[in-house]
């Protein structure tokens, strides 16, 4: 009996120690996380540009935001190599600093995020915060097919649980630069009962002699419809592919044929200091 005793008192010694110090882990471990809140040199490298969303009527629907990183030795902005984790604080700066006619005449409001800040216990917080600042406007926040697919399952499997505790009368989500192949299909098709928009990048449904479609356009429609998934298309140039989205009866439409990225701010503090 006295032997059990001692078992159980060192049962409870050991785990009481263990539970101590993942709490620590933790505390410091998102302590020093990047990404939500915290600004650590982003301010001057990196500038959100608008690009609009069209319907097919030529209207203006939505607005997204994208991320662009300065390029010093080309003085010019292009898309970010390797930034997992920017600051969404910035973001709900870059939103006030968008023309109010832009605001007043949208339907939705697009933000980017990576899989790594949507499952950070943080975002719900964000969400809020945004939600505050964009008034009756739509929020929508969209994550890469790509980065979905470089995610770990364990990551994977957080964002499908976020997913189906998220409200989605306040925020939808759309699953960004979706293509052509069975792979792909696989990897979302967990997530389709738990978004609300699938945005194809059209270049990968143009058929030629060296470019092999798995799933097409129409049949990627005909499964986003069984959950009542909106689909939009992006990378719009081109006339026949103005004419693609037509004749699918694809709504929304994004790219150069409609508006180019253009910087939201009037004067950025990076064009202050030049």
């Amino acid at each position: 009996m006295t032997d059990l005793r001692i078992l159980l008192w060192w049962t409870f010694v050991w785990f009481t120690v263990i539970c101590i110090g993942l709490c620590i882990s933790a505390y410091f471990r998102y302590r020093l996380k990047t990404g939500i809140d915290d600004e650590h040199g982003f301010v001057n490298k990196y500038e959100y540009f608008g690009q609009p969303i069209y319907d097919h009527e030529g209207k203006l629907h939505g607005y997204e935001l994208l991320l662009r990183e300065f390029n010093q030795r080309k003085k010019r902005w292009q898309l970010p190599k390797d930034v997992a984790d920017f600051p969404l604080s910035k973001v709900v700066y870059t939103i006030r600093q968008i023309d109010p006619q832009i605001i007043d005449n949208i339907q939705m409001l697009a933000l980017n995020m990576t899989v790594s800040q949507i499952t950070d216990f943080r975002a719900a917080y964000f969400f809020k915060w945004v939600r505050g600042v964009i008034n009756n406007q739509q929020l929508t926040i969209e994550v890469d097919a790509a980065d979905i697919r470089r995610a770990s399952p364990y990551k994977r499997w957080q964002m499908r649980s976020l997913l189906k505790k998220l409200d989605h009368t306040t925020v939808k989500v759309t699953i960004e630069d979706v293509d052509s192949t069975q792979r792909t299909y696989v990897m979302l098709r967990p997530f389709l009962p738990y978004i609300d928009y699938l945005k194809f990048n059209i270049n990968s449904f143009e058929k030629s002699a060296n470019h092999w479609i798995d799933i097409t356009l129409a049949q990627w429609q005909r499964r986003a419809e069984k959950y009542g998934i909106v689909a939009t298309v992006s990378k719009v140039e081109e006339a026949d592919q103005v004419q693609l989205a037509d004749q699918l009866g694809i709504s929304l439409r994004q790219g150069y044929a409609y508006g180019q990225p253009d910087r939201v701010q009037a004067e950025s503090k990076l064009a202050k200091e030049k």
